[in-house]
């Protein structure tokens, strides 16, 4: 007699699903792989937008913001600090999403918290794009992060970890694609300096100057402007006593005197031989008198030394105002500081001479009291 013998199947199944927890860890692995999907999508669409923000421009500010504003959406600190090392030179920019121009006491929080800041290095929410204040100001967390190619670093501050909401592979290509763009934009500020920069002095030269007239000059609420012609007296005679080299390096010596003689809001420039310019932006003419005789009193000062002997130096110069109040265009503002630098001459060198706006073309001067008691500063009326 035949018996049938039956397969023996192992208790549970042959099928994994069958198995104790079997389909319980399956669910937990796809709910993971998704998540994980879901982790990886949303980083490289951060990654693409980030690289096309930040080389969307070759304007280092603009990069900065862009770059800040992206980070801030993916990630909400209260302070990120960019430090660039700039040919030794460090150059430092702050990004928040509060509003600093109303709060002192929050900027004067961010200055001490890091070392090198000033109030001018700090953006408020509108460089992050924000339309109205938001975070707080908690420095719970510091993340410092070097930019590759030894360009500087990145400082973030936050009340959570900033680290891990990126992946070692997020973080690498953030960085990667941040350090390229400021490479970019650094190596464009260079080229753009060198065209915009007088090679003898480091001056600007005077295609700037008159481009900054002309954007004044088109701009619907006018301000207070003041213009600054200096020229260098006799300065035909120092190149042919002690050589071209001799006069170059006054020319080198008084551009170092303007841009101390000036502030960093001012723009100097050389226009053109021994001349030069200089435009001073929100300042009353008197202030500009001030800073004509400032500049005349400091070169009259200054001794250049060339081969052991000393070189005297004396300019003459020429000031043009312009306002709400007494306006004229800036080719009649450019008109007057040149009639006014004649009149210097005229009036014997070495002197300051100023053509108050308000008045018609063609009016010559006499020096009287404008210098209070002064006779090298000369008023035209």
């Amino acid at each position: 007699m035949t018996r049938e013998i039956s397969p023996i199947i192992p208790q549970g199944g042959g099928d994994e699903q069958e198995r104790p927890g079997g389909r319980l860890g399956l669910l937990v692995n796809s709910v993971c792989d998704v998540m994980e999907l879901r982790r990886k999508l949303k980083e490289m669409s951060f990654l693409a937008d980030f690289f096309r923000a930040v080389n969307s421009t070759l304007i280092l500010e603009d990069v900065l913001e862009a770059a800040s504003s992206r980070i801030y959406r993916y990630f909400r600190f209260n302070l990120m600090v960019v430090s660039l090392a700039t040919g030794g030179e460090e150059r430092i920019m702050a990004f928040s999403p509060l509003d600093l121009e109303t709060s002192h006491r929050e900027v004067s929080a961010i200055l001490s918290n890091h070392t090198g800041l000033r109030p001018h290095h700090v953006k408020g929410f509108r460089s992050l794009g924000l339309q109205a204040p938001e975070g707080s100001l908690v420095f719970g967390n510091t993340h410092f992060l070097a930019l590759p190619g030894n360009l500087g670093s990145v400082t973030v501050y936050s009340e959570f970890n900033f680290i891990s909401h990126f992946s070692s592979a997020m973080l690498e290509g953030m960085m990667e694609s941040f350090a390229s763009a400021l490479h970019n934009s650094l190596e464009y500020e260079k080229v753009r300096d060198l065209s915009m920069r007088d090679g003898l002095t480091g001056l600007f030269n005077r295609r700037v100057l008159e481009e900054m007239l002309e954007l004044e000059g088109r701009k619907r609420q006018v301000k207070p402007l003041s213009l600054l012609i200096i020229d260098l007296d006799h300065f035909k005679q120092i190149n042919d006593t002690h050589g071209h080299p001799a006069g170059d390096l006054v020319l080198q010596t008084v551009a170092r005197v303007l841009r101390e003689s000036t502030r960093g809001s001012d723009l100097v420039a050389r226009s053109g031989g021994e001349e030069f310019s200089a435009m001073l932006p929100d300042v009353s003419l008197d202030v500009a008198l001030e800073v004509g005789e400032r500049i005349r009193e400091n070169l009259e000062r200054t001794l250049v030394t060339y081969n052991g002997r000393s070189i005297t130096v004396t300019a003459s110069v020429g000031i043009a105002h312009r306002s709400a109040r007494s306006l004229c265009s800036v080719k009649e503002l450019e008109m007057r500081a040149d009639k006014a630098l004649y009149e210097a001459k005229r009036n014997g060198r070495n002197r300051v001479c100023a053509y108050p706006c308000g008045i018609r073309s063609g009016e010559v001067s006499t020096g009287d009291g404008a210098g209070k008691g002064n006779p090298r500063i000369v008023r035209i009326k």
